[in-house]
């Protein structure tokens, strides 16, 4: 068992750092006592968060306050992407159903050429890329295999924002298509969310007993955030932040960009 009173001895600061998702409010929350916040997490960049966020952000602030034009939207959503393609192709090939692998892989690659396609490619683009959005939606609500739902979450979250400035583009509607996003980015995070577990631990203390709090939040890899706080004797500690606590354990993972491109879906 963790001792909060050992952790402050030995001045442990992390025992791995994780890059946290850009836009995760809860993941951003630096606590005070954050001398005492553990992750198994391995030191990684996780750019991926911050490009889908991004590409999303561009969609919307042409869809609804029309801050950027059509054709802005589209070259910061090819810049987004084009910034971080061999790691969204690489978590796309993971991806195990060989036809959602197929069309994520096709929509990422021909994405490039989409200010050079005819009206009639562009319409076909659009399609083809809404019906991947729906397959993928498909086989996330069916998936049990946690792994297999997370490489489909990588695969939809780059998906997404091309089709939708996809359809843009080509005329069509998009309300459908955004509404569907957000359900599958909401599965996403249902079957991905990190499971926690609370503990009191009672030690020596030199006057009389010390009772801490203990939180460990673990990701569906085995990835873990974990604090602690003393519950007496007084003063107690601050609560222990248990959203960001799931942000540590889950960076990396496509629960970290669903829950960062969310807010931006349902504005």
């Amino acid at each position: 068992m963790r001792s909060l009173w050992a952790t402050r001895t030995a001045a442990v600061i992390l025992t791995a750092t994780a890059m946290i998702p850009l836009g995760t409010q809860a993941a951003q929350a630096a606590p005070a006592r954050a001398e005492h916040v553990q992750s198994s997490v391995s030191v990684r960049a996780i750019d991926y968060v911050a490009v889908v966020k991004a590409a999303y952000a561009a969609y919307q602030a042409y869809a609804a306050s029309q801050a950027l034009t059509l054709e802005q939207a589209t070259q910061q959503i090819l810049s987004a992407i084009d910034s971080a393609k061999s790691e969204i192709l690489s978590h796309i090939d993971q991806v195990a159903t060989a036809d959602a692998r197929a069309c994520a892989r096709q929509a990422v690659i021909d994405f490039a050429d989409i200010t050079r396609f005819t009206t009639d490619t562009l319409q076909a683009f659009a399609r083809d890329t809404t019906g991947c959005v729906t397959r993928i939606e498909s086989l996330l609500s069916a998936v049990t295999d946690k792994a297999a739902a997370d490489q489909l979450g990588f695969a939809v979250n780059a998906v997404g924002p091309i089709s939708l400035v996809a359809r843009a583009r080509a005329g069509f509607e998009t309300a459908g298509l955004k509404g569907t996003l957000v359900n599958t980015h909401n599965t996403i995070v249902a079957k991905l969310d990190p499971v926690c577990v609370t503990v009191t631990v009672r030690e020596p203390g030199p006057v009389r007993p010390i009772v801490e709090e203990q939180v460990t939040c673990t990701a569906y890899n085995g990835n873990y955030g974990w604090d602690a706080r003393r519950v007496s004797p007084a003063p107690a500690g601050p609560p222990i932040d248990v959203n960001g606590l799931k942000a540590i354990a889950a960076a990396g993972t496509s629960w970290a960009a669903a829950k960062a491109v969310l807010p931006t879906l349902q504005s």
